[in-house]
């Protein structure tokens, strides 16, 4: 965690969270099998969100949700969500932390800053608490999460970001044993192969 910036009514935290998305049915299934998981189930009305002390969950779409961890977790943990939400053929999950960065975003005068660099409106009556907004800021794609008192952002990162910080969970993994050396240049071309998502 690290304070970027702090003005009179606002203060600015950049936030090192995981991300994972989402996809299926949204079904009687796919809501046991999340509920199991992080004790939460899915909103079922388009950006809507719900939260717990450990995750924010919003839908983003007819068949698509965004999960972030609030609490620091491990790669291997977020991979192991992601293979028991995968072990379901109804559901797809993918995880997306390499990808964001993340921000949190408190104060008072939050809404006036935040104004200045996008055109979305954040009065109470359009951005109510427990929604999210898909949205510019500063022109860059950005997802915003509107909690009691502060705002969680999610903004598409660089790709050379990206493969940055690929590189380093990969290490993690081959030093932990999970994937095998010999084979870290195949991984590093599959992160290559996702430079079009960043363009």
């Amino acid at each position: 965690m690290t304070k970027l910036f702090s003005t009179e009514g606002m203060d600015v935290v950049q936030k090192d969270l995981q991300q994972v998305i989402l996809r299926g049915k949204g079904d009687e299934q796919f809501a046991q099998t999340i509920n199991k998981e992080i004790s939460l189930l899915p909103p079922s009305d388009n950006l809507r969100v719900v939260n717990n002390d450990e995750f924010i969950f919003a839908k983003q779409s007819f068949d698509q949700w965004c999960l972030i961890s609030l609490k620091e977790q491990s790669h291997k943990e977020i991979l192991k969500l992601v293979s028991i939400i995968n072990a379901n053929e109804e559901m797809l999950a993918s995880d997306y932390s390499y990808g964001q960065v993340y921000f949190e975003i408190t104060g008072n005068n939050k809404n006036y800053y935040l104004n200045k660099l996008t055109h979305f409106d954040f009065r109470p009556k359009k951005f109510p608490v427990l929604t999210m907004a898909q949205t510019l800021v500063a022109r860059i794609d950005c997802s915003i999460y509107h909690l009691q008192d502060k705002y969680v952002i999610s903004c598409n990162s660089s790709f050379e970001d990206y493969l940055q910080k690929y590189e380093v969970a990969t290490d993690h993994l081959i030093d932990d044993g999970y994937l095998l050396e010999g084979f870290k240049p195949v991984y590093m071309n599959i992160a290559q192969s996702m430079e079009s998502v960043f363009k």
